[in-house]
């Protein structure tokens, strides 16, 4: 078990209470884990795959604040997969596309959008202020980037990654609150405790080249989302030391445990 990443927020409305009703029914959330979800600010890096399912899902479990940063605009190749996005968006940026639909979906919503590539002058500032980050990038320099600046905040991750028909989900987090929290000593986990060193450039298949199924983006997303929410009410296990690796083709899971370097 995880201690709750926020605090709860105000007393629900009775309009709340309808809506989340079935999140109040489980009592791992009541009420107290809901006002805890919409007091969460959570950011979300990358508005395609991974970001499309995760960001629907948050705004839909009551999240209060959510920002994405994309900077990219939406292409019709991206729409086999990237469902946050419609046909009529095309050429849009992703993050006005994205917080279009969330609005859509809860209207008390807050959306900051980042229209922006994070670099080293400026990650630092984007990620400050956030409960947690989740990353749903695609290249890798980007994570690298992402996770180390997690690691100086002090902030948890959610990190996913999908290739073909596979995906993998961990969650990361070091620093003093981290270890209070619960998680592994004597200073948390982070992306480098897996995967030390960045690949060098062409060592990983990207996946205009080598394909992706529409569909595991979507499920690796909905798992995002499931321990991000965890993170934040406190609520069950969360994937800490361990990756998951789901293979929808062979229908197979693994868990791959990992400790700090």
């Amino acid at each position: 078990m995880i201690a709750p990443l926020v605090e709860p927020g105000a007393e629900l409305t009775e309009a709340q209470r309808e809506r989340f009703a079935r999140h109040i029914s489980l009592a791992e959330i009541g009420e107290v884990g809901q006002r805890r979800l919409l007091n969460a600010r959570v950011l979300m890096v990358g508005a395609g795959g991974l970001g499309s399912t995760a960001l629907t899902y948050l705004a839909a479990a009551g999240v209060g604040a959510i920002g994405i940063v994309d900077a990219d605009r939406v292409d019709l190749s991206n729409l086999q997969r990237q469902i946050i996005h419609s046909t009529a968006a095309i050429g849009e940026l992703k993050v006005d596309s994205a917080a279009r639909r969330l609005i859509e979906l809860t209207p008390d919503l807050e959306v900051t959008t980042y229209p922006l590539r994070l670099t080293a002058e400026n990650v630092d500032e984007v990620l400050g202020g956030w409960d947690l980050v989740i990353d749903g990038t695609d290249n890798l320099p980007t994570r690298y980037l992402v996770s180390d600046a997690a690691v100086r905040l002090g902030m948890p991750e959610v990190f996913g990654s999908v290739l073909q028909w596979g995906a993998q989900i961990s969650v990361f987090w070091t620093g003093e609150r981290a270890v209070a929290a619960g998680f592994p000593g004597p200073n948390g986990l982070s992306l480098r405790d897996v995967f030390p060193e960045e690949p060098p450039a062409g060592a990983v298949p990207k996946t205009a080249d080598v394909g992706i199924m529409g569909s595991v983006p979507g499920m690796a997303g909905t798992l995002m989302a499931s321990e991000a929410i965890k993170l934040i009410t406190g609520a069950g296990d969360l994937l800490v030391g361990r990756i998951l690796y789901v293979d929808t083709l062979g229908v197979k899971t693994a868990e791959i445990p990992f400790a700090p370097r």
